[in-house]
């Protein structure tokens, strides 16, 4: 590496990482900026479609080296323990008592999310989750427990319930599959989706327990507040939280633990760190109000590379903005529901597309972004997201009243 180059150094190579990094390298020179990509696997996993890898589909594989190939991208395997902002430094681990002081001049956090087991007791010990390494360990047992009529039980029945659920019950019909959420299901839905769904659920033999709390987990059992609820396995989809590696490096977060990011998705507390995905959160609503997903996390990891990009080429980066004008839900394999959004609420309208043609929707919006990400190496213009340039009108460093108080705070 050019010791006079600046060094970037991208964590994670989830959607938004991975989406920050390609554009970044194109839109700055080699000779003047180099870019890191840690992950702590060398492949890209397409987190929307562990749906279909937990019920044994096979998933295409795309490894990371073939992903940025053609790029000037170093790609770094290992596992992030700490970060050291006043040493610009960020310790990963390759191996059984190996790590890696990596220095950095700016950094992008797109450390992304993961299903929440500490908030209930027993979960992590008696449930599987929809995250990559889980997912492939329980989905080779799914033939077997589906030959015996075994009962699968669900907890939490948002879009990702819904969507486990119907996958497992289409493809493996002997099993008992049943849903219990904490409150209604598929909330952020227009009640014509809803219903839809709720057709599919009794199609497909899927039972579903509402407004019924999992306090805790036990060995083949779920205890809620009204009784018991029996299960041979248990999935948890109740929830994401994300890594504690920000806060415990004293960079500015919310209480969950998010990086709270200005206009240009810079950290409230250390300018030099942009945080995009899951793991960050505006301190003023880019137009929309911003959650977990896909849809936020490829537009916020591009984002965050053309405010990197401007910073270091001398210029004002412009403010994030964002629309949400639909969401997709696949209900197996032949079924699906697309909701058509508010695109400054992220509410539902009375607009939907269901059936194979929603299922179709959903899966081609998701391979369209891998393509997307694909053609960041030539030609990163392709990609333009819905409300990209709504805010621009308001200088990526002017303070809201909102982001005031967090930093005052």
């Amino acid at each position: 590496m050019n010791e006079k180059s600046t060094h970037v150094v991208v964590l994670g190579a989830g959607y938004a990482g991975l989406m920050a990094a390609m554009r970044l390298a194109k839109k700055t020179d080699s000779r003047d900026v180099t870019i890191t990509l840690v992950n702590a696997t060398d492949t890209f996993n397409e987190r929307v479609r562990n749906h279909q890898l937990i019920s044994g589909q096979r998933i295409p594989e795309r490894p990371l080296p073939e992903l940025i190939a053609k790029t000037r991208i170093r790609f770094q395997q290992g596992t992030v323990r700490s970060i050291e902002p006043d040493r610009h430094t960020v310790i990963v681990e390759t191996g059984p008592d190996q790590t890696v002081d990596m220095r950095y001049d700016h950094l992008i956090y797109a450390l992304g999310s993961r299903v929440d087991v500490g908030s209930t007791p027993g979960a992590r010990e008696y449930a599987y989750t929809l995250d990559e390494h889980s997912a492939a360990a329980l989905a080779p047992l799914l033939p077997d427990l589906a030959a015996r009529g075994a009962r699968v039980l669900l907890v939490g029945a948002g879009n990702t319930g819904v969507e486990v659920s119907t996958e497992l019950a289409e493809r493996f019909p002997d099993l008992d599959v049943t849903v219990v959420t904490r409150s209604s299901f598929a909330r952020n839905l227009s009640e014509g989706a809803q219903r839809h769904i709720r057709k599919a659920f009794s199609r497909l033999g899927i039972s579903l327990i509402e407004h019924a709390e999992v306090i805790r987990l036990e060995p083949h059992e779920a205890v809620t507040a009204a009784g018991t609820i029996p299960f041979d396995v248990c999935i948890w989809v109740g929830g994401f939280e994300v890594s504690d590696l920000a806060r415990s490096a004293g960079i500015r977060v919310n209480g969950r633990g998010q990086i709270l990011v200005d206009r240009a998705l810079r950290s409230l507390s250390h300018p030099d760190i942009f945080a995009a995905g899951d793991a960050a959160m505006p301190a003023d609503d880019p137009g929309t109000p911003v959650r977990m997903s896909l849809y936020a996390a490829a537009p916020m990891g591009a984002h965050a590379a053309d405010a990197l990009a401007a910073h270091l080429h001398g210029r004002q980066p412009s403010p994030f903005g964002l629309s949400f004008i639909a969401q997709g839900l696949s209900l197996g394999r032949r079924d699906g529901v697309v909701q058509f959004l508010d695109g400054s609420t992220d509410t539902a309208t009375r607009f939907m597309i269901t059936g194979t043609i929603g299922n179709v929707f959903r899966q081609f919006f998701v391979d369209f972004l891998v393509l997307n990400m694909r053609l960041q190496r030539t030609i990163p213009w392709v990609f333009y997201w819905p409300g990209k340039n709504k805010m621009r009108s308001r200088a990526a460093t002017e303070r809201s009243t909102r982001e005031a108080a967090h930093a005052d705070g």
